[in-house]
């Protein structure tokens, strides 16, 4: 039998705990930093200390857990001004038995054909993989991105992601990719992430809009000496095409833990992306407990 562990991303269910607190860019001063970093810190141990209680297993990281770190205005010398917190709170983060990820934003495209868009990506990844290190997180702290754009040549866009990322081996220390709703579907995603040697993180929401003939066993093998496999699974919302819903359907469930069984993996994380965060892993616990799994 599979065991699922399942994790929550940022924030909890009513938003009053984020670790994504920010402020506006023309703002942008270490005082403003300070007291946004100070305010996700104290929201991340609360929310762990939701995640131990509830029995869940990830939880996501914000990519605002320091405001504009990659950006070209941030001082290098504010980083040093962070690190002895960073350091502390790595020390309180061993007593969570849970899995620290982080999944930047859409702007990091590394196979983008303008090189101001791959060096500003490459310094969000160097940020990125910055806060897990001096977190003390190894390397079960993944960093999950898209493939990007096609930019009229999908071939060459699929050439460009993986060249970028053999350039910058340090990448593949954590770094591990996705597919998309629209534009890069499972299949092609997995033949990414087998060329280049990277874990592939299965999104079954995306799946069901982007189809591809695929199975999950091919992908659990890019996951081998990497840590326990990661997937994404959420419903469709209200309104335009590819939103997510505020809780999942346990029929949305239930396809992709039988597409799970049958490639006889042991262990698997699911993160649950939905809005509703730790209300809609309660409420999707509930509706399986008649159900036989």
């Amino acid at each position: 039998m599979t065991e699922i562990g399942f994790g929550i991303f940022c924030t909890n269910g009513d938003g009053k705990l984020s670790t994504n607190h920010t402020f506006r860019l023309k703002n942008l001063t270490f005082d403003r930093v300070f007291e946004a970093f100070l305010k996700n810190l104290s929201d991340f141990f609360k929310l762990l200390d939701l995640c131990k209680r509830e029995k869940i297993e990830v939880f996501r990281l914000g990519s605002n857990f320091i405001p504009y770190a990659s950006h070209r205005d941030f001082k290098e010398e504010w980083f040093g001004k962070l690190e002895s917190y960073l350091k502390e709170a790595s020390e309180r983060l061993k007593e969570y038995p849970i899995r620290i990820t982080m999944h930047p934003g859409q702007f990091v495209i590394l196979n983008s054909p303008k090189s101001e868009v791959i060096e500003n990506s490459l310094r969000e990844l160097e940020y990125h993989f910055w806060v897990l290190d001096s977190l003390g997180v190894g390397d079960e702290g993944i960093v999950i991105i898209h493939v990007g754009g096609v930019y009229g040549d999908r071939e060459r866009s699929i050439d460009r992601f993986m060249v970028n990322i053999e350039k910058n081996k340090w990448l593949k220390i954590r770094l591990t990719v996705e597919n998309d709703e629209k534009l890069f579907n499972a299949r092609e995603v997995l033949n990414i992430a087998k060329n280049l040697g990277i874990p592939f993180v299965f999104d079954f929401f995306h799946h069901r809009l982007n189809p591809s003939e695929i199975e999950l066993k091919e992908v659990f093998n890019t996951w081998i000496g990497k840590g326990v496999p990661k997937m994404h699974l959420s419903s469709a919302g209200e309104g335009r095409i590819g939103s997510h819903g505020d809780y999942i359907n346990t029929e949305d469930f239930l396809e992709l833990y039988k597409m799970i069984k049958d490639s006889d993996v042991t262990r698997v994380h699911i993160m649950i992306e939905a809005k509703k965060k730790e209300k809609a892993l309660e409420k999707l616990r509930k509706s399986l407990l008649p159900v036989k799994l």
